[in-house]
């Protein structure tokens, strides 16, 4: 989904049972609160709002901001495990008190001083909060994101996809929630992938750049921000339409579903069109 707040515009307090993200897409004043938390964020950014954490959506700064949402409801929508819960309290002189807005309990710039640096990890910290059920991480900056994708620009990758980054969860290595996980996909100009096929469904945002897929067979022309669906088991090629500028996905998948239950697999064709086995 994608959503449009309007300039200082701030909803109440919720939390539900299935997993999101917002991904910033235009301005600068996307706001999420999420378990004490209040995270600004721009274009490129990543906010979670995991399963059963307290969260709240809006704008600050005086002007529209759109993001993009992506849920794994289907999937707990499906297993008959919906659960959604507006009443948000507090205690306040010892007594339970309904409040419409989250009193701030960490630092606005908490993930990235907690777990902004690669390879370390804070002992006196509870990183369990909102549930222990996902990353504690609630925020990915785009500028971390971006600076790994330049330092890795000029690789060979991988054939099939580019260069992918992973979101992980810091404390495992894992993905950010056990149901869904999210990642950025580059094509630097005019790179063209190999036809592969993964029985996990994919959904990708073209976040800057331009070009085509082929999905099946059949060819899908797509620009910034449009939306890509790739079905489980389909054959997908990409192409970048520019022979100077890289083209970035966003993208989604449900593959940690599927490795959980041992279902994931992915093949490829080489050059010569012979199918390989990948995963």
């Amino acid at each position: 989904a994608y959503r449009l707040n309007y300039p200082d515009e701030i909803m109440p307090p919720h939390k539900h049972s299935p997993s999101a993200i917002r991904f910033g897409l235009t301005g600068k004043g996307n706001f999420t609160g999420v378990e004490g938390e209040d995270v600004v964020f721009g274009p490129g950014d990543m906010v979670l709002t995991p399963n059963d954490a307290w969260h709240n959506h809006g704008t600050v700064g005086g002007e529209q901001a759109v993001n993009l949402s992506v849920l794994d409801l289907p999937l707990v929508e499906t297993l008959h495990a919906v659960h959604f819960d507006h009443k948000y309290t507090e205690m306040v002189d010892g007594k339970e008190v309904e409040k419409k807005v989250q009193t701030a309990r960490y630092p606005s710039d908490y993930s990235q001083r907690i777990y902004g640096e690669g390879g370390l990890m804070p002992r006196f910290v509870d990183h369990k909060r909102g549930g222990g059920l996902s990353s504690p991480m609630y925020v990915y900056r785009w500028e971390k994101m971006e600076a790994v994708l330049d330092a890795h620009k000029d690789w060979d990758g991988d054939p099939h996809e580019g260069i992918v980054i992973d979101y992980v969860d810091p404390t495992t290595g894992g993905p950010v929630f056990h149901t869904i996980n999210f990642y950025v996909q580059m094509l630097r100009p005019g790179e063209k992938t190999l036809p592969q096929r993964e029985t996990a469904s994919l959904l990708l945002a073209p976040f800057r750049g331009n070009g085509h897929s082929i999905i099946d067979g059949k060819r899908y022309d797509w620009n910034q921000f449009d939306t890509i669906a790739i079905p489980g088991g389909s054959w997908v090629e990409h192409v970048n339409g520019s022979s100077s500028e890289p083209v970035i996905f966003f993208g989604a998948t449900d593959a940690p579903t599927q490795k959980a239950l041992l279902l994931y697999k992915r093949w490829g064709r080489n050059q010569a069109g012979d199918l390989l086995r990948l995963v």
